[in-house]
């Protein structure tokens, strides 16, 4: 209207008005113009407008609402129709299913006796063809179910449902017919809710002979009330005609059964037509609706299709609320036009330094990110680059670099293989990938690179960008990685490999336990050499636990140990590891106290130690382990945590090699720290000597000397002078009566199955060998009891020991039950196991065997 105006003045009154654009723009109005009605005209036609909109928009809103208002009730009418002829439809097939069933069982008396699966048969026949119908049931004269299709009666589960009200109608007035019950919950499964329509059926000389009901499925009916659009604040009623809420949706177990006769629905307006539509407030939440209902012809309910005016109205009130702002905008143009013009001029001021304050985080992103970026152009010069280029490319400064092109900085051996990514960039596709190159700061790195096409607004490739990170620690971790991954490789070899020796093994012990057994004491020769070979195999089994332990497949237990006595033990083995050009001496304080740690970990630390030790002499020289007693009475600070005071016992083992100076001696117990040449070190060694000590209450003191040696001692916790001694497994047998105990073997090794086959007869068992699951089962469902299941944890045909043990144990919850393994950690005896069960350990002796078994046939756990 403005514009118009404005362009109107023009024309007739040539180029002469400025107004407030001149005002603006500080231009001089022309003459030859009294401008004085211009304000006039511009007020007067705002306000013709303000009031022709505001008419307009109070017409538009007024036959809008009552459109909407009309096209919800015609809504809610059709909506409450569709629902009568649902309900109509569902109900025709409930009373035709409850006229066939009573005449089915009126004409077949024989039917009706509880549990007859004819009966049950019989009804499941019947109500297939009707979905509504969850299932259908027949109830005595006593309101004892007969049977239903469920098959709850011949299931074993009698229900009485004389107190029901749906039972108690047709007792009382057998002549009714159908009566609809209120929503109850089921008392016999499925569970939940249901609505139960019912009809009475005759004996021959027509007395009442019983009930038969069929349970509307509840669940089903309100899943649909839920489906129908009502809106949020909306509601969908099914009532009984006497005023009973059948279901409400939503909140449908909330309302059933609830009794709301009172409403104006049926004291006003049903009375009056069958069907209709009303305004009214709800009972249950006082909220106003409007409401459309209908009675279901011929059946005793009524359906209610109720939606909230703030939702049906919202659009309107939406409309209503956009042209009357229409409106208001419309009567404040003309004021605000100035300020608008002058508001554009200062949001370009805004937009300005909105620029400006961009570009400035820009560049302090790309000044301080770790990674190299720059700009090159499509000539090859580079026209940005930030500080991390500056330093990588040894440039003082942004405007010295953009003298330079990219190829200056490019490895000239690589330059071949560059020019292709950068011909890719520049043709506009981008390049990411791993590059190694040396930078002229004098640094070798891995990057990650990625080149992106710089494209101007019609396609043209002006340059390109390029972002690189740096990557080479990530490098180096990932070859750390592999590494370890090689060695946890080794372990799972080095497991699997003693698992498979402990089953020959636990062949060999047991056959040799026998042979000695059976030998004479006069024959001391040959009882001789069987002794020497059992020491031989034990040797084999304890070289199989430490396997296991480097394998992390056995759990070590910290005992008391005899710390001098376990050095002795290892000069041999240390001896043929470090070779013959190695000397060993070892110093040992007679007096030297007993440690409480897993000598298995501690044997490893030695072996780790002497062999950095052999390593750092070049393979030649002496090698000194040297025990003694030490009393801290400071806290004594390892460079990490500190260790309490107290007494502990030191094991130094010292080497006359190379040396290390102090920056490298800090760092050797970092885990992958070596200074081995690659593949010859894992960098893991120290660090697991560390991670002992640290775990065992002690901790490692490391003093190196270039060209003079290292000298690395363990501290640990000392438990007094006390020492305890374990006893060796012999093969005696523990006494017991020979009753001929049944056990059943259950091993898939036929060497382990034979040779504990006879180990059992020997002790006058009765054994009975198999190799599976399935037929350990089997033969436990033989007439012949077990006394005893025997069984190893890996078995074949994808049913472990445990699982075995399990299902035993649900069906014969008294056997007594060994388990047996190779794997010799107790942890993996499950917690239901634990309490009452014991993991044998393989190779086994004759005689370790016999306690296991008379302990676990005593009902005594043994530890």
């Amino acid at each position: 209207m403005l514009d118009q105006t404005k362009a109107t003045v023009d024309q007739r009154r040539g180029p002469r008005q400025r107004g407030i654009i001149g005002a603006l723009t500080r231009a001089e109005p022309e003459s030859g113009m009294d401008r004085r009605w211009t304000p006039r005209i511009i007020v007067l036609s705002g306000l013709v407008l303000a009031i022709l909109c505001d008419a307009f928009v109070a017409h538009m809103l007024s036959v809008n609402y009552w459109e909407t208002y009309r096209a919800n009730e015609a809504a809610n009418g059709d909506l409450a129709r569709a629902l009568e002829e649902y309900m109509l439809r569902n109900m025709q097939g409930i009373d035709l299913l409850l006229d066939t069933t009573i005449d089915a069982l009126e004409q077949k008396p024989s039917l009706l006796s509880a549990g007859n699966p004819a009966l049950i048969n019989e009804l499941k026949r019947r109500v297939a063809p009707y979905p509504a119908a969850r299932s259908i049931v027949v109830l005595d004269a006593d309101g004892n179910m007969l049977g239903d299709t469920m098959g709850n009666e011949a299931s074993g589960r009698p229900a009485n449902f004389a107190d029901r009200a749906y039972f108690k109608v047709q007792r009382d007035d057998p002549g009714r017919g159908r009566f609809i019950d209120v929503p109850l919950i089921s008392r016999v499964p499925p569970q939940g809710r249901f609505i139960a329509v019912s009809r009475a059926f005759l004996t021959a000389d027509r007395r009442f002979g019983g009930v038969v009901f069929a349970a509307l499925d509840y669940n089903s009916l309100r899943q649909f009330f839920l489906s129908l659009n009502v809106g949020q604040r909306g509601t969908v009623t099914l009532y009984r005609d006497d005023g009973k809420i059948l279901l409400r949706a939503p909140n449908a177990d909330e309302f059933a059964g609830r009794d709301v006769r009172s409403n104006l629905l049926f004291t006003r307006y049903l009375p009056q037509a069958p069907s209709g539509s009303f305004k009214g407030s709800g009972l249950t939440d006082g909220t106003s609706r409007s409401i459309s209902y209908r009675r279901v012809a011929g059946m005793p309910l009524v359906v209610t299709v109720a939606r909230d005016p703030v939702e049906f109205l919202a659009g309107w009130k939406n409309n209503a609320l956009y042209y009357s702002l229409v409106a208001a905008g419309l009567n404040l143009l003309i004021a605000g036009f100035g300020q608008g013009l002058a508001r554009q001029w200062r949001l370009r001021a805004k937009s300005e330094q909105a620029l400006r304050d961009n570009l400035e985080q820009h560049q302090l992103v790309t000044e301080n990110v770790p990674a190299l970026i720059v700009h090159v152009g499509a000539d090859g010069h580079i026209r940005y680059a930030n500080r991390v280029a500056l330093e990588w490319y040894a440039q003082p400064s942004a405007d010295a670099i953009r003298t330079r092109k990219i190829d200056d900085f490019i490895d000239p051996l690589q330059l071949g293989e560059w020019r292709l990514k950068i011909e890719a960039a520049l043709a506009g596709r981008t390049t990411r990938g791993e590059e190694k190159a040396a930078f002229l700061d004098g640094c070798e790195r891995w990057c990650e690179t990625i080149r992106v096409p710089d494209c101007g607004h019609d396609g043209t490739v002006r340059g390109y960008f390029v972002l690189s990170v740096d990557i080479t620690e990530r490098k180096r971790i990932e070859d750390e990685l592999r590494q370890a991954q090689k060695i946890e490789a080794i372990g799972q070899l080095a497991g699997g490999i003693a698992h498979d020796s402990n089953n020959m093994l636990a062949a060999t012990l047991g056959n040799l336990d026998l042979l000695l057994d059976a030998l004479p004491p006069a024959e001391v020769s040959r009882r001789s050499l069987a002794e020497r070979a059992i020491e031989a195999a034990e040797r084999v089994a304890d070289l199989n636990r430490r396997l296991l332990a480097f394998a992390r497949k056995q759990t070590l237990r910290p005992q008391i140990t005899d710390v001098n006595q376990l050095v002795s033990g290892m000069t041999t083995i240390l001896q043929r590891t470090l070779g013959e050009t190695i000397e060993i001496e070892v110093a040992q304080d007679p007096m030297l106290w007993r440690c409480l740690i897993d000598p298995t970990q501690l044997q490893n630390a030695l072996l780790n130690l002497a062999i950095n030790g052999r390593d750092a002499m070049a393979g030649s020289g002496r090698l000194t382990i040297t025990t003694a007693n030490a009393v801290l009475d400071q806290p004594l600070d390892d460079g990490d945590e500190r260790i309490v005071p107290g007494d502990y016992v030191t094991i130094a083992v010292s080497d006359m090699g190379a040396g290390m100076p102090p920056e490298i001696a800090r760092r050797a117990f970092e885990p992958f720290f070596t200074t081995k040449e690659v593949g010859k070190g894992s960098g893991l060694g120290l660090s697991m000597v560390y991670g002992f000590a640290r775990q065992s209450g002690g901790t490692v003191v490391i003093s190196s000397r270039v060209a003079h040696g290292t000298r690395v001692t363990l501290y640990l916790p000392s438990a007094g002078p006390a020492a305890t001694d374990q006893p060796r497994a012999e093969a005696a047998r523990l006494p017991r009566q020979e009753t001929g105990e049944r056990i059943l073997v259950v091993e898939d090794n036929p060497l382990v199955g034979a040779m504990a086959s006879s180990m059992l007869s020997s002790m006058g068992y009765s054994p009975v060998v198999v190799i599976n699951a399935s037929s350990a089962i089997a033969e436990l469902e033989r007439p012949d009891p077990i006394s005893l299941l025997l069984t190893d944890i890996l078995l074949p045909g994808g049913m472990t020991g445990f699982d075995l043990a399990r299902q035993a144990r649900r069906r014969w919850p008294d056997l007594p039950i060994l388990f047996m393994s190779g794997f010799v950690d107790p942890s993996l005896v499950p917690d239901d196991f634990r309490t009452n069960t014991k993991l044998l350990k393989k190779p086994f002796r004759l005689g370790q065997l016999s306690e296991a078994i008379v302990f676990a046939l005593a009902g005594t756990k043994v530890t």
